[in-house]
């Protein structure tokens, strides 16, 4: 049976070894993810020419680093640090700032605190809501925080700020530049462009890939993007709803609900759709999916989802070939649900 929902899969260079790549590609991923938030110039072209040469077939997308706020790097020797609810927290702002663990915590954002405004009683979360800190104070220099949901804290974790103002944040980067051109030159299909927050921010990557080919993705993940959908989906080639930064940015409970009125828009428009984040979350640590997994993916094929992104499934889970397995036969069976009404 021919399948019209399609699986992307997310690759990393440690992982982006000729085995993998094609057990991935046999058990029914057709497209890959390369997020450049944790890859260089060199790294991108490792990955593209190796999935280029193992699975050729294969499409390749790359998301950029947006207007996208993170924690910095671990302290050397640190592999992670955790949370506990009531401690404190120091973070500090700038690439020169290391997450580090003496008397408390400290952890460095790669922005200016002068472009985000931040003030006391604002909530900040961290790795798509897993950690939520509270600020207490600030200063030109370090902001002071209690946690109020801990946590294991890594490396590069995304931060969601949601009273922040982003606006001052440029919507491409200098690295993001130097990654898309690295893109184009490597001859990519797709590039997913981070915390869209305006068609501007769509057009800024089209300016630079103009004449590649490129398909341009806009990810919805910030609350601005809800304001702004429509113009959005029509600057885009295709629209990436991204679940778990837009969990933190909007009442998670609302998730659901905006995702139904997306794909309304994009089936309106003719717009691809990417679905991404905790699909099939159970399984970075375990060999089967929950019923409730199973239903959602389910649910994102009757919707009229294009492609089920798989995120930390592939990237460092534990079952990434059995967790596309798992998925291709549950799109099939939904496939064969809609298209004939069986189930047998």
């Amino acid at each position: 049976m021919r399948v019209r929902t399609g699986i992307m899969v997310t690759v990393t260079e440690d992982r982006c070894n000729e085995k993998f790549v094609r057990r991935l590609n046999e058990a029914g991923a057709g497209s890959v993810r390369i997020n450049s938030a944790h890859t260089d110039e060199e790294s991108l072209r490792k990955i593209i020419r190796a999935i280029r040469q193992y699975a050729p077939e294969m499409k390749i997308l790359m998301d950029t680093k947006g207007p996208e706020i993170r924690t910095t790097a671990l302290k050397d020797g640190y592999e992670a640090i955790k949370l506990g609810k009531g401690d404190r927290v120091i973070i500090c702002f700038g690439s020169e700032c290391f997450i580090k663990e003496d008397k408390e915590v400290q952890i460095g954002l790669n922005v200016d605190p002068g472009q985000l405004g931040i003030k006391a009683g604002d909530k900040i979360s961290i790795d798509d809501g897993a950690m939520e800190l509270t600020v207490t104070g600030t200063d030109a220099k370090e902001t002071a925080c209690t946690v109020e949901r801990g946590g294991t804290l890594g490396s590069r974790k995304t931060v969601s700020i949601p009273s922040a103002n982003t606006n001052a944040l440029p919507a491409v980067s200098e690295r993001d530049k130097r990654n898309i051109l690295t893109a184009v030159e490597e001859k990519i299909d797709m590039i997913a462009h981070s915390f869209v927050r305006t068609r501007e921010d769509v057009e800024s990557v089209k300016k630079l890939i103009e004449g590649s080919g490129i398909e341009v993705y806009a990810k919805i993940e910030c609350r601005d993007a809800l304001s702004h959908l429509e113009e959005i989906a029509d600057a885009s080639d295709g629209i990436l709803i991204a679940r778990g930064d837009l969990g933190s940015q909007v009442d998670f409970t609302l998730i659901p609900a905006i995702q139904h009125h997306i794909s309304k828009i994009c089936r309106k428009k003719r717009k691809p759709m990417i679905l991404a984040t905790q699909m099939m979350q159970t399984m970075i640590e375990n060999p089967l999916p929950t019923r409730a997994e199973i239903q959602d993916i389910t649910t994102a094929v009757w919707e009229g989802i294009n492609t089920l992104l798989l995120t930390g499934e592939t990237a460092q889970g534990r079952y990434p070939t059995e967790c596309v397995e798992i998925m291709r036969r549950t799109i099939e069976n939904a496939e064969k649900y809609l298209n004939s009404g069986r189930y047998d």
